[in-house]
């Protein structure tokens, strides 16, 4: 029971508090790659406010800096290596799988639909066919 805990703490020590804001900064890039410096600005810019504290960019880049590091060195992370040193992009398939849009119909709800069609044209007329 122990090692578990253990376990979660370190997945859980792997997540950067920066990592949605990559993930975001990334994906803006359409694919290609961005260095490490112009991804801490970015988040910088996003967190700097009149409420941001102590926040430096020196903290976001080193934070941002050794994350991708570390994480383009683990095949499992959405995170890869770019063409040049010091720039870093999202996978490509982890690319596609952030684009997909959730408000298409599906194949098989174009039939719901069409039945609640015509059950307000019947309520409408007067007739009610299906309860």
């Amino acid at each position: 029971m122990h090692s578990r805990s253990q376990k979660g703490e370190k997945t859980q020590m792997t997540r950067n508090k920066y990592h949605q804001d990559i993930i975001e900064v990334l994906k803006e890039a359409n694919g290609r790659s961005m260095s490490v410096n112009l991804i801490a600005r970015h988040i910088y810019n996003k967190k700097v406010g009149l409420f941001a504290g102590n926040l430096s960019f020196e903290d976001i880049y080193q934070s941002v800096r050794f994350y991708l590091w570390a994480q383009s060195n683990r095949p499992s992370s959405p995170f890869i290596k770019g063409e040049k040193r010091g720039h870093y992009q999202v996978r490509k398939e982890i690319f596609f799988q952030l684009e997909l849009d959730f408000n298409t119909p599906c194949p098989g709800n174009e039939e719901k639909e069409d039945s609640a069609k015509d059950k307000d044209i019947h309520t409408k007329s007067g007739i009610q066919l299906f309860e």
